[in-house]
């Protein structure tokens, strides 16, 4: 199991046993993105697929599990982790020209959350 970054329209989700109390990413759209550390077993990365919103579209730059429009994971995520620089941390995807692969949190990356004052992020 790994530490995903999602993004979520919500304060608070529930997934794999805990409760997130996201923070808001800073962004340039006038979206207010909440930004979450969720857990994802290697069955629901499986699992994932475009995401699909309440009106049935597929949203091909989001991938959710089936029948989740609570959180996501971006594809190519702008809204980033606020007061964490240099990279910034924003939910993604590797391997973009095959199949969206989404990219976990390094210890590293954990570390520098924990440090930037978000209380909710697990320890690695």
């Amino acid at each position: 199991m790994a530490y995903y970054l999602v993004e979520s329209y919500l304060y608070s989700v529930d997934h794999g046993g805990r409760s997130s109390h996201g923070v808001v990413g800073e962004h340039k759209g006038s979206e207010k993105l909440y930004l979450h550390v969720l857990p994802l077993s290697d069955a629901e990365l499986a699992a994932l697929g475009p995401r699909v919103d309440e009106d049935g579209n597929k949203q091909h730059d989001r991938l959710a599990l089936p029948r989740n429009e609570d959180w996501w994971i971006a594809v190519e995520g702008e809204a980033a982790w606020p007061k964490v620089l240099r990279p910034r941390l924003t939910s993604r995807c590797a391997d973009l020209a095959r199949k969206p692969t989404p990219v976990p949190l390094s210890a590293e990356d954990l570390a520098r959350l924990r440090a930037s004052g978000a209380g909710d992020v697990p320890a690695p």
